[in-house]
């Protein structure tokens, strides 16, 4: 289970603010363009979208 596409505490900016963390301790994105780091970042979205729900206490 993950969050709900309704879930209005998930924004852009929660996930903007885990990358800035990230990034704070020395992690990057892959080299490799755009595309690359999009897809990235969309699989960092959906970890963090599970992370949350774990976080909560719920489970699958």
């Amino acid at each position: 289970m993950s969050i709900s596409t309704t879930d209005l505490r998930f924004t852009p900016l929660l996930a903007a603010e885990v990358q800035a963390v990230l990034e704070k301790h020395g992690y990057r994105l892959p080299a490799g363009g755009d595309h690359v780091q999009a897809l990235a970042l969309a699989r960092v979205e959906g970890a963090l979208q599970n992370l949350a729900a774990i976080f909560e206490g719920r489970t699958w």
